[in-house]
């Protein structure tokens, strides 16, 4: 009788450790679809992946981490208006409600790919680690895909993204300022708590945006003025010589801009530590 308990009792055991080995992951209830990661402009130190995530188990679960092989950190991340300007933040998870499909999408969360170590290419095969609330991992295949702008995205929204809060018609006056050099101050100050720059780095920066802010606004409004005179006056039969020597001032305008830009880069990599101004970089180019 007492070897006939002792072998039930060990039954049971045995079922309900079996029931523990065999039960479904959370990596194995969530399904993944049309997984890819954004192409960027070659010297893009970041980019982002995105992609569904289903979840079809009865049970809410979550993103907790993520690793990609092609870049040196990756983080989860979300974006948030504030006042109209859209502002990066780095997230500890992503939920997943139990029967639903999660979206991770321009605009909303991503996953974060920093420090990339080589262009993203079209049609390119990225290796994703996804790790969940259990510890359970899923390895997914992403493919590079061209830049897609954002649904409902304007351009007066893009030009306020890259506003300093000094320009009066952001993405026509920073238009101007010469796209190859990005406009980094008013991005690392609106994202000061993301970066974690301290109250002084902040005056840091505010103080050389005044110092700095009402000559290039000047420059940027002049150059968008000469370029206009200069369609007048062309259409009016200016002379050629005339007319070149008006493109020669706006390329001296030009070039005055680019120069201050390169000095605000050059003051910022003195005021942030490297880790930040990494970090600033990886932030810009999803503004």
């Amino acid at each position: 009788m007492k070897r006939r308990t002792f072998m039930g009792w060990a039954l049971i055991a045995g079922l309900t450790l079996s029931g523990q080995v065999f039960a479904e992951s959370v990596a194995e209830s969530i399904e993944v679809s049309d997984p890819y990661v954004r192409m960027v402009p070659p010297t893009a130190p970041a980019s982002a992946a995105f992609m569904g995530l289903k979840n079809t188990s009865d049970k809410n679960h979550a993103l907790v981490a993520a690793k990609a092989y092609i870049n040196k950190t990756t983080e989860l991340h979300t974006h948030i208006h504030d006042n109209g300007v859209m502002r990066m933040r780095q997230v500890q998870k992503i939920d997943l409600p139990a029967g639903q499909l999660t979206e991770l999408k321009p605009g909303g969360f991503h996953i974060m790919l920093i420090g990339l170590n080589a262009p993203v290419e079209k049609d390119q095969t990225i290796k994703i680690d996804l790790t969940f609330d259990d510890g359970s991992t899923k390895t997914i295949e992403a493919k590079g895909r061209p830049l897609m702008p954002m649904k409902g995205m304007k351009m007066g929204m893009m030009g306020k993204q890259l506003s300093n809060g000094r320009n009066t018609n952001p993405m026509q006056l920073v238009m101007h300022a010469n796209p190859a050099f990005p406009n980094l101050t008013g991005i690392a100050i609106k994202n000061a708590q993301e970066l974690g720059l301290s109250d002084e780095q902040v005056a840091k920066l505010k103080a050389w945006t005044q110092k700095n802010g009402d000559e290039m606004k000047r420059l940027f409004q002049a150059v968008n003025m000469t370029e206009k005179e200069l369609i007048q006056d062309t259409l009016a039969g200016m002379s050629k010589a005339e007319l070149m020597a008006k493109f020669e001032k706006t390329l001296a305008m030009r070039m005055q801009i680019a120069e201050t830009k390169i000095d605000c880069r050059d003051n910022m990599k003195k005021v942030l530590t490297a880790e930040q101004f990494d970090k600033l970089a990886s932030i810009y180019p999803m503004m």
